[in-house]
């Protein structure tokens, strides 16, 4: 009987099986993962083993030897700061924001068009020239931008019991961080950067949710199925909803020692970090040299420590 519940318990504990078995897992892990605001989670689940730790080597060395700040980097981070996490932070933010509240429920809502208008050419420009994207993955990046703008033209941004809400989630989240200066940010290891990372993430979630749009929501809930698969590459179609508009969109993907990964993401990784050459260069068929073909990847660009923490949201809490 002991032996029989050793084994019970030992089947209750084994661990689960690696998420990105199958070109459908890997892309329904990597929203849920993005969802949660696990990014360490989600790089992990991005690339291959080895070029997580190489992904990470580069991230300690870049903490090791930040870029210097400024002096008045370092005093608007630490008023910021201060502002936000002070006692009576929500009421004085609740009195500075009034005045232009009101604007807002005097222009019945409007927005800026020359700021908006300049934030969203910026946005698709960024999306046109990320490597990470490839041509049927900036389609639907394009997609969910263009929603996300429709969809901030109508949100009514003057609502003060909204606005109310918004106040204290910016709070919370900036007491969250437990940090006061630029430096102390600058001093937080990976795991903690990471977590700070997730905490700003989820506000900002959060905050989209109280305006009415359910982000984690729609990552979440997007239905992914496997169109193409020829056991080294495979093709995912991807539908969701974001903010009302239905996006759909297709997504290559690549398989590395039995688990797959984004093929674009995984080719602009190598192609930003290609291997040196370790063996010896191979003679042509007329005599040249050719060098020796490189095939150890290397990561994405993702948050440093040494740069500056992303804006902390304005508001904390949804469900």
């Amino acid at each position: 009987m002991c032996t029989i519940a050793l084994t019970l318990a030992a089947c209750q504990h084994a661990p689960p099986p690696p998420s990105n078995v199958t070109p459908e897992k890997a892309v329904a892990t990597n929203l849920r993962l993005t969802a949660m605001g696990d990014f360490d989670g989600l790089m992990k689940n991005r690339l291959p083993p080895a070029d997580y730790a190489a992904w990470r080597a580069e991230w300690d060395k870049a903490h090791a030897h930040p870029q210097p700040a400024t002096a008045t980097q370092q005093q608007q981070f630490a008023e910021i700061m201060q502002m936000l996490t002070a006692p009576d932070a929500e009421a004085k933010l609740a009195k500075r924001l009034a005045p232009q509240l009101a604007k807002l429920r005097g222009g019945k809502g409007e927005t800026m068009p020359i700021a908006s208008g300049i934030l969203e050419a910026a946005g698709k420009q960024m999306i046109a020239v990320s490597p990470q994207l490839g041509p049927a993955q900036k389609t639907l990046a394009t997609q969910a931008f263009n929603a996300l703008v429709a969809w901030s033209k109508t949100a009514d941004f003057s609502d003060p019991s909204k606005a109310k809400k918004a106040i204290a989630l910016v709070c919370a989240t900036a007491r969250q961080l437990h940090v006061q200066t630029l430096e102390q940010w600058r001093a937080l290891d990976y795991a903690q950067t990471m977590r700070n990372y997730g905490v700003i993430w989820n506000a900002l979630e959060n905050l989209l949710h109280i305006y009415g749009l359910d982000l984690a929501g729609s990552l979440t809930n997007a239905r992914i199925g496997t169109i193409a698969n020829d056991a080294n590459d495979a093709t995912v179609k991807l539908d969701m909803t974001l903010a009302g508009q239905p996006l759909s969109g297709q997504w290559p993907m690549v398989k590395v020692a039995d688990h797959w990964y984004d093929k674009a993401l995984l080719d602009a990784w190598h192609a930003a970090h290609p291997a040196p050459a370790t063996t010896a260069a191979t003679p042509a068929a007329n005599g040249t040299t050719l060098p020796a073909a490189s095939a150890t990847p290397a990561p994405i660009a993702a948050p440093s420590s040494s740069a500056k923490p992303p804006p902390t949201p304005a508001s904390t809490s949804r469900r």
